[in-house]
């Protein structure tokens, strides 16, 4: 659930700009405060992710299930689900998120094939939680850690700004990378065989909406900067007007408009910090039918003007 907003593919995926180009890898090291109302934006991609607790706690919605990860926990999400982590309490939580692209990780066709597509391809198991105290939890969050450490170093030689720094910490780093990606892979493929046998999994089972809601989810994100009305949104998702409703009020909390707005507000706090574009062009290029719409939004959802939000991260 990294901060960076790196648009989207056609398909709706999230593209990555990853740490490794060689190896297709990303970390990062985060508070949820840094995020617009304490929450990720909902979105899926085709890398696996791993969100390590580090200190506080934060809950984590992956299709339509909700879990409470606790400190020193982590979650390993698979391929091409939704999901995203926030707060139900106000709390903050400090954070390590690492995706891998279980594609490009260099691995011949046979280990590929009998290995990392029987694992992204397991419907039966779209997220793992990690505990520390159990032998495969407590090998998986090493290895993140390790993932963690090769790009910011040991936490007391951390760098100072994690967010938007897109090199590892040496050149045999991706090596750390590589050889993390096999470790994992193999600890998730125990994990998989052992649940099938036992006929056990830690989810409910994936929500019946869940379809609908990417459907409709991916069109925000491919079209916000456009003008969309709720019957657009509705007809993404091949329903009506008033499922559309239920389902994001079910589901994420918001209703559809609200998403539109949020996922805005969003793109618009990444052109803040990244650009020095004027504030009614961001609200141009961001969607908003003007700029001093944009500024009571922008405010309603960040409790900041735009203004004062650019000085702030210009100044941290």
């Amino acid at each position: 659930m990294p901060i960076t907003g790196w648009g989207r593919l056609p398909n709706g995926a999230e593209m990555v700009q990853y740490d490794a180009p060689m190896f297709f890898s990303f970390t990062e090291h985060s508070l949820l405060h840094q995020y617009p109302n304490m929450r990720a934006e909902c979105h899926w991609h085709i890398d696996l992710e791993f969100t390590h607790i580090i200190h506080g706690h934060m809950w984590y919605f992956v299709n339509g299930e909700v879990i409470r990860l606790e400190e020193g926990q982590a979650i390993f999400v698979n391929s091409r689900q939704l999901h995203y982590g926030f707060t139900e309490d106000g709390t903050d939580c400090e954070f390590s998120c690492t995706l891998l692209n279980p594609a490009r990780m260099s691995a011949p066709t046979a280990v590929y094939e009998r290995f990392v597509m029987p694992l992204v391809t397991d419907e039966s198991t779209p997220y793992v939680v990690l505990n520390p105290d159990d032998a495969h939890g407590s090998e998986l969050i090493g290895r993140i850690v390790q993932l963690h450490d090769a790009k910011f170093g040991r936490p007391d030689g951390m760098r100072s700004s994690a967010v938007g720094d897109m090199t590892l910490a040496d050149d045999t780093a991706p090596l750390t990378v590589l050889s993390c990606f096999y470790a994992i892979l193999r600890e998730l493929t125990v994990i998989a065989r052992e649940r099938g046998d036992d006929g056990m999994h830690d989810h409910a089972g994936r929500h019946p909406h869940v379809a609908t809601l990417a459907m409709m989810v991916d069109f925000v994100q491919q079209h916000y900067v456009h003008q969309i009305t709720l019957a657009q949104i509705a007809a993404a998702g091949l329903v009506g007007r008033t499922t559309c409703t239920a389902i994001f009020r079910e589901l994420l909390g918001q209703t559809p408009i609200e998403f539109v707005n949020d996922v805005r507000v969003r793109a618009a706090a990444e052109l803040l910090t990244t650009t020095q574009l004027p504030i009614a062009t961001i609200a141009a290029q961001t969607g908003f039918s003007s700029a001093s719409f944009f500024t009571r939004t922008f405010r309603r959802l960040m409790h900041i003007t735009p203004l004062a939000y650019r000085n702030g991260m210009l100044r941290s």
